[in-house]
Order: structure tokens, then C-alpha cells, then sequence
């Protein structure tokens, strides 16, 4: 088996994962998996070793999603993982109200600007320490927390227009 193979092994769900919560569709997210693994292939002697092989994978799943959504001008459907789902006791009236939100909150996330975004979506959908996207963007810790709670702002203010 290939050092190539092991590392497909070994990432593959865990990236699946990630770019499953980024595109909310389970197709979508295993064509950017192959993608993903395709382009970590091909430039794999780039790798540095600044950051975890997950971290770097992740980074170019991320690249790979904003691509297609750039490409189709399709975005994700998934909301942050902190927002609760309608639960089958909403009302209509409740489901539509927090599906307003979501929306609103998708929207506030796509206007952000690099690297706030680069870090919120790491963080947020890709489960990534702020230690590890700091590394992965060659920049202390403090600079990532203080990314990621200024892109928090950002999407707190733009939610409430």
C-alpha cells in the first residue's frame, strides 16, 4: 500500500465530514473529496509541515468548496452547528422564523472577508483548533482567536440589520 493510500485512509472520513458540513449535500461533499485528495496529490511536496496533514487538507477542501460556489453561485445550506434545527414541536410559524435565521446568519458568513473568513469556516465547520489554523496561515495563536472573535462581531452586526 502506498504512503498515498495510508493518507487517504487515514483523513478521508474526517474531511468528508468537513466538507460535508460546508456544502449540506452529501454529493457535492464526495466530489470534493476526491477533488481535495486529487489537488493534495498533486502538490503534495508543497506540504510544509506548518500545520497537521488535516489541517492542510482541510485548507484545500475549503478552496475547492468556495471554488464550486464561485463556479455555480450555489452556497451551502448548512447552518452553523450552534443553531438548533426546527424540532418537530415548532410550530410553522417558528420553523419559518429560525429558518430566516439561518439564512441570515449563511449570508452574514459569506460576506465576510479573508482571512475572517478563512478562520471562522476552519474553525467552525472544520472543527480546527484556532492552534492549528494559526500554523496553518504562519501566524501566532493570539492572532487567530483574534480573527476568529472580530469575524464573531462582524457576523453578529451584519445579523442584526
Amino acid at each position: 500500500m502506498s504512503d498515498f493510500q495510508k493518507l487517504y485512509q487515514q483523513y478521508a472520513k474526517s474531511v468528508y465530514r468537513f466538507l460535508l458540513s460546508l456544502s449540506g449535500d452529501a454529493h457535492l461533499a464526495e466530489d470534493l473529496l476526491q477533488e481535495t485528495f486529487y489537488q493534495a496529490l498533486l502538490h503534495i511536496h508543497r506540504f510544509e509541515g506548518r500545520s497537521s496533514l488535516y489541517t492542510w487538507l482541510c485548507q484545500i477542501g475549503k478552496n475547492a468548496w468556495l471554488k464550486e460556489c464561485r463556479r455555480s453561485r450555489r452556497y451551502s445550506n448548512t447552518a452553523l452547528e450552534d443553531l438548533n434545527l426546527p424540532s418537530r414541536e415548532d410550530s410553522p410559524e417558528e420553523a419559518y422564523i429560525r429558518k430566516e435565521e439561518q439564512e441570515r446568519l449563511r449570508q452574514a458568513v459569506r460576506k465576510l472577508q479573508p482571512p475572517y473568513s478563512d478562520v471562522f469556516v476552519l474553525h467552525i465547520y472544520g472543527g480546527l483548533k484556532l492552534k492549528e489554523i494559526a500554523a496553518l496561515h504562519g501566524k501566532s495563536e493570539s492572532w487567530a482567536r483574534m480573527t476568529y472573535q472580530r469575524a464573531r462581531q462582524q457576523i453578529a452586526k451584519e445579523v442584526m440589520k
